[in-house]
């Protein structure tokens, strides 16, 4: 097993294919109260809003101060902050997450961020017309990091249909944003980015979208919250661990149960164009596809050891892990449990 932090950040670089620096940690506390300083995405999409509802909004109701929040590109990066500990709390790429653990970090995943993704992979249609034109060195695929959630699932769904991730060419670009701009401006031949974003894309040319991963996997586990085992050892931080849980399963059901809740938070959080322009019911279908379709925002927290034992064989034949990982350790169900109880 590997025992310096130094090492597992260094593996978990070569993973990703590149090293990054790191932000030095802050104090844990605020003046008014414990300010939670957590790490989380570069753009709050649609799906994404919950979580940051829950941040601003529902976990300072709870009795803590405004969190501390860092916005960071890569999922790769983000999960190095926390193994760093640079960050409490990161809403890490699971896949990543599990690799730092079976590499040696002491971290554990404590409750989802989002259910399932609302990323889908959208191509140039003029290019990409079939799977096997994957395989053709000139139609680049842009994805976050190699061997994150997206590479993950983008591998199952191309074994699938006969072809070898290996086999693809594969650009790393932090950010939907960003890799939808690669995208419009035809430097690559497909992209994963949220629905809402491929809406507008598709309005631009002969673009589709070819892949909707809630359609392949039930469900497939994108991004939850991780933190240090030597964290959790504190009783204050497990108490913190469960008041998060709480903040983020009331952020959920509300979404679930009223748009305005969610309009409210799209229009204040969103890091889309315009976003505070929205109207509720140009807001109602991208809500109603999260919720009912995608059922990204479970009530119950959506967060049970054994949807993540079921993807195993997936993220095994991507190469993202090569053993066994012990579930049981780096995937810590009982502050969820402990949330749902006390919230009834």
């Amino acid at each position: 097993m590997i025992q310096s932090r130094r090492q597992v950040l260094g593996m978990l670089a070569a993973g990703a294919g590149a090293g990054f620096a790191l932000p030095g940690a802050i104090p844990a506390w605020a003046q008014g109260g414990r300010a939670l300083h957590a790490t989380i995405q570069g753009f709050s999409l649609a799906i994404h809003i919950p979580e940051v509802i829950a941040l601003r909004e529902e976990l300072p109701k709870l009795g803590y101060a405004e969190p501390k929040i860092d916005r960071i590109e890569s999922m790769q990066v983000l999960t190095q902050s926390i193994v760093a500990g640079s960050a409490e709390a990161g809403d890490a790429d699971v896949v990543s997450a599990i690799r730092a653990s079976e590499v040696g970090a002491d971290v554990r995943l404590i409750g989802l961020v989002y259910n399932n993704t609302s990323q889908v992979l959208v191509v140039n249609a003029d290019k990409i017309k079939s799977y096997a034109d994957f395989k053709d060195p000139s139609n680049a695929i842009a994805l976050n990091s190699r061997g994150d959630f997206i590479y993950v699932m983008l591998s199952g769904v191309l074994d699938r249909n006969k072809v070898d991730i290996n086999d693809t060419t594969i650009v790393e670009i932090g950010g939907s944003g960003s890799r939808m701009r690669a995208l419009l401006g035809g430097r690559v031949a497909a992209v994963p980015v949220h629905f809402d974003q491929a809406e507008q894309i598709v309005k631009q040319g002969n673009y589709k979208v070819m892949i909707e991963p809630w359609k392949v996997y039930n469900p497939w586990i994108s991004e939850a919250w991780l933190v240090q085992g030597k964290w959790l050892e504190n009783k204050d931080n497990q108490r913190l661990a469960v008041d998060l849980n709480k903040a983020m399963l009331t952020a959920f059901r509300k979404t679930n149960a009223d748009l305005k809740y969610y309009a409210d938070g799209f229009r204040k959080y969103a890091t889309i164009k315009d976003a505070g322009k929205y109207t509720d019911e140009q807001i109602k279908p991208i809500w109603q596809k999260l919720s009912v379709d995608i059922k990204a925002w479970p009530n119950d927290g959506g967060f049970k050891r054994e949807y993540f034992k079921e993807l195993l064989p997936v993220y095994r034949k991507a190469g993202a892990i090569k053993a066994e990982p012990d579930l049981n350790r780096v995937i810590e169900t009982r502050f969820v449990e402990q949330a749902l109880k006390e919230l009834g």
